[in-house]
């Protein structure tokens, strides 16, 4: 009796001392997977590229993985949606590239439903199954939504509350990045707002003081005789100094768009009121697009050009009539066709020193716009313009 007792007692003890090292070694990995959790959302905290950093994070988190579930392979998505541009940029770091069809099938997917989740104007913690993929909504911003898709490469997968814990440090880090992403853009626009200030209060009227003198110069030497040489000169120097004066305005009001709400139907009814209230032309809007989707950068680039096509029919076009027409087309590009019933232009006669049909292609370069020039029938100039409004 005596032996059994010891015996039980010997096994006892170790059986105890066996189930506090299992639950050490438990305690010790948790904690080991908080730190490795902590660091990534870190990382993601204090990106600053995120085309080029978020391959490089996804590669580390695929190496790490296996170190801590056995060899385990897991294949790691970072999906950002822009429900406003329509674009979705799928970041992984695997190394062989994904099917075409399928990047297709997984960008409308969470497009859409970033679309959605906007509209409900809600929070939603969406999972869905996208082909082998597992999805799930992990950020949602004023104009972002980010999601996280991945598949297991291998018979077991991942438990359930790690990847849970994953899916929190990946948040919280998105969440912090898109904060500092908000502060240093409010930083940007009130530096803007300085800058147009500071136009305004002194550039702004130094150049219209000297368009006004350089206008008067031209007018005084046109009509004596006595200054007919310098004739040209004149002339050139008020069509500078007026052109200078217009873009620094131009500059201004695109300062001003940049740090209030861009509201692109609201700017380009101010742009014609302006237009109205500076000549006798009737100008005639047309809009057909009840939501523009397009970037700030597009739609500031497009009022430009807007801008100096009706500041073009104003000083040359002796119209009587202006139309402005808003659409899209079948093909889903942004079609804007300003049209007047004036003399017409002549682009073979282009004086050396007008410069602003050349910028106004310039600017739809960089939007990736196409400009062009045409006759009105049965009289007058037609402008028209073309963006991919999704690209």
């Amino acid at each position: 009796m005596g032996k059994d007792m010891k015996f039980w007692q010997h096994w006892f003890k170790n059986r105890t001392h066996s189930n506090d090292l299992e639950s050490m070694q438990k305690t010790l990995f948790a904690c080991q997977f908080d730190l490795f959790c902590a660091q990534l959302e870190l990382q993601l905290a204090q990106m600053q590229n995120v085309s080029e950093q978020i391959p490089l994070f996804l590669e580390h988190l695929h190496q790490q993985i296996p170190h801590f579930f056995s060899e385990q392979k897991i294949q790691y998505c970072l999906v950002f949606c822009y429900p406003f541009t329509q674009e979705c940029f799928i970041y992984h770091a695997q190394t062989e590239q994904m099917n075409r069809s399928d990047i297709e099938l997984i960008q409308q997917t969470l497009l859409n439903n970033s679309v959605y989740v906007q509209q409900s104007d809600r929070h939603v913690a969406q999972e869905m199954a996208i082909l082998s993929y597992q999805s799930k909504l992990l950020l949602t911003g004023h104009d972002i939504l980010v999601w996280r898709l991945y598949r297991f490469l291998s018979p077991v997968e991942l438990p359930f509350n790690f990847m849970q814990l994953l899916d929190q440090a990946l948040g919280k880090g998105l969440e912090v990045w898109l904060q500092q992403q908000k502060k240093l853009h409010q930083i940007l626009l009130e530096e803007r707002k300085d800058v147009a200030a500071e136009l305004h209060d002194s550039i702004a009227q130094i150049l219209g003081f000297l368009r006004l003198k350089s206008a008067q110069l031209h007018r005084q030497c046109k009509d004596n005789a006595q200054y007919t040489e310098i004739q040209d000169v004149t002339e050139e120097l008020a069509s500078y100094t007026h052109y200078a004066y217009q873009q620094t305005r131009e500059l201004i009001t695109a300062s001003r768009l940049a740090y209030q709400e861009l509201d692109f139907s609201l700017a380009l009814k101010k742009v014609i009121q302006e237009f109205e209230h500076q000549s006798s032309i009737s100008f005639e809007l047309d809009n057909r697009i009840p939501q523009f989707k397009v970037t700030a950068k597009q739609a500031v680039q497009l009022l430009y050009i807007i801008r100096e096509s009706l500041s073009n029919i104003v000083r040359h076009s002796h119209a009587s009539l202006a139309q402005i027409r808003l659409d899209y087309l079948a093909s889903g590009e942004l079609q804007i066709r300003i049209a007047d019933d004036g003399r017409g232009l002549d682009l073979s006669q282009k004086r050396s020193d007008s410069f602003g049909l050349d910028i106004m292609r310039e600017r739809a370069e960089r939007i990736g716009a196409e400009l062009s020039f045409s006759v009105n029938f049965p009289q007058g100039t037609c402008v028209l313009l073309k963006l991919n409004a999704y690209s």
